[in-house]
């Protein structure tokens, strides 16, 4: 019987989940820090994400959607992104470096 690995995430540096938000149509972007933090600066279009929202967006999400999670250094969204691995999401990535990663990427870059 072949072993097989079992669903997970993939982690993406912040050039990288940049460029996947700027070329999906479709992807899905959660910041998991703090409310505070999340006021005071997001990524443009970036939707706030606590465990007591995630079965909300579960249920409006499609499966094979892009999700991309942030949070302060990248690895809270880990625990975020594996959940949603755990209810089957095929395309779910965690930002490393989190957002002041995200934030220090330069523009030039971002849009290249």
């Amino acid at each position: 019987m072949p072993l097989t690995e079992p669903p997970s995430f993939r982690c993406l540096s912040a050039a990288e989940a940049l460029g996947l938000i700027r070329d999906e149509t479709a992807v899905t972007v959660f910041d998991v820090r703090d409310m505070a933090h999340y006021q005071r600066g997001h990524l443009d279009g970036a939707a706030h994400l606590s465990e007591d929202r995630l079965l909300a967006w579960m249920r409006r999400l499609a499966k094979d959607a892009p999700v991309v999670i942030y949070c302060y250094h990248g690895n809270a969204s880990k625990t975020y992104a594996q959940m949603f691995v755990d209810f089957r999401y095929t395309r779910v990535f965690s930002v490393d470096g989190g957002y002041e990663a995200l934030a220090a990427v330069p523009a030039a870059t971002a849009a290249a």
